[in-house]
């Protein structure tokens, strides 16, 4: 595939580049929620990375541990790609759970607190649901007895219990 170090060494500088280049847009994508856009960087990060990680293997199998240390630096970035679009892919997620989050109607407040906690929306939305119809309470009661169940470690318990 690389014919000389060179080639390999400068395969894993570009490459790596393109992957920060695409999980840096990926992951402002979807801080601005434009879900679709950050997968589509996310996924372009993801194919950057790996080719890093090709030329990556390549440099390795042509030089070894005799590596100069711009060809070191060069091994780095391709290493550090793969973390790079990692971190992509988790903002991506992160972006769609969120507009399922707002899908499903939860108030603001709730909304974060399955955010910071890694909760599934749905879940709060049925202990929303049973609070307004069956136990009658406003709204706002229901939000307040819900926060409270996040503070106390009670949501956290129930996680568990999958």
């Amino acid at each position: 595939m690389y014919e000389t170090r060179k080639e390999a060494a400068d395969a894993c500088k570009y490459e790596a580049a393109a992957a920060e280049r695409f999980s840096t847009a990926a992951i402002r994508k979807a801080s601005e929620g434009q879900c679709s856009a950050a997968w589509r960087l996310a996924d372009q990060a993801r194919m950057a990375a790996r080719c890093a990680m090709q030329a990556h293997e390549a440099l390795w199998a042509q030089v070894g541990e005799d590596m100069t240390e711009a060809e070191f630096a060069a091994f780095e970035k391709a290493e550090i790609a793969q973390v790079s679009a990692s971190r992509a892919e988790r903002a991506a997620a992160a972006a769609v759970e969120k507009l399922n989050a707002a899908q499903h109607g939860l108030p603001p407040k709730l909304d974060a607190l399955c955010e910071q906690t890694g909760t599934r929306p749905e879940g709060i939305k049925a202990l929303m649901a049973y609070y307004t119809e069956n136990s009658g309470w406003t709204e706002q009661q229901a939000v307040e007895h819900i926060e409270k169940l996040f503070e106390d470690g009670t949501v956290e318990a129930l996680k568990m219990l999958k």
